[in-house]
């Protein structure tokens, strides 16, 4: 693939959650400049880090995959491990860890691309709210993975509202039709916390329910285009 643009530092990533958006999101960091490799990966369960580390070994060679043995972290501490070893970092575990991955890797001065949604309580809001206040004060870059901002498509309909040309939104409603998500059985030696972990989408605590997990993106493009929040 050719480079969206060239950096002339070479930038170091860290992954922290190698499930298959963690996985996606670093083959797209590391197709989008060249002069970006991957140093350390982390994840709470040793066989979804491999998998991971197995899937990019195919698509990517040593200039780009450069995750040795020791750089592999495992287990609930393994993000401050990874996020030590990177200029850069990918926040892609369920949300519910993600206040306290996202204050982390600010506290430590990091870039940050971190998956939607950034937390799924109100403490958890809050938590973000505060770091993203020091992350502005730092300079730190932090995007969000709100992927319709950067679609072509919404984009040409936002601007042709911008410009007129297509008129005041006065209503509106959203939808999200889907076939539901996986489900992974229950295996013997699991824990109750792992079995939840790893079925994350099922469990308030850790995805915030499907509303705020996988309905966030039509919301935010409703509030995008109108220019501000439901009042009622």
């Amino acid at each position: 693939a050719t480079p969206l643009f060239k950096n002339e530092k070479t930038l170091k990533l860290a992954v922290v959650g190698c499930g298959g958006r963690g996985t996606g999101a670093v083959s797209q960091a590391l197709r989008a400049d060249e002069n970006v490799k991957l140093v350390a990966m982390a994840d709470a369960f040793e066989d979804r880090l491999e998998t991971a580390y197995g899937s990019l070994s195919k698509m990517f060679d040593s200039s780009k995959l450069a995750v040795s043995q020791t750089k592999k972290f495992v287990g609930f501490g393994s993000y401050k491990k990874a996020i030590d070893e990177a200029d850069v970092v990918i926040l892609a575990t369920p949300p519910g860890f993600r206040p306290q991955h996202f204050e982390y890797a600010v506290s430590q001065g990091k870039h940050i691309f971190m998956e939607k949604p950034v937390a799924t309580d109100v403490a958890g809001i809050k938590k973000v709210l505060a770091a993203a206040k020091i992350a502005k004060e730092k300079k730190l870059n932090v995007v969000v993975g709100l992927q319709r901002r950067y679609q072509k498509s919404y984009l040409e309909a936002y601007k042709r509202i911008q410009d007129g040309a297509i008129g005041n939104i006065v209503s509106g409603q959203v939808y999200w039709n889907s076939g539901g998500v996986w489900v992974r059985r229950r295996q013997e030696g699991w824990t109750e916390m792992e079995y939840q972990m790893r079925n994350w989408y099922y469990f308030n605590w850790l995805c915030g329910d499907h509303i705020l997990e996988q309905h966030i993106h039509n919301i935010d493009v409703i509030n995008w285009f109108k220019g501000g929040y439901p009042t009622e």
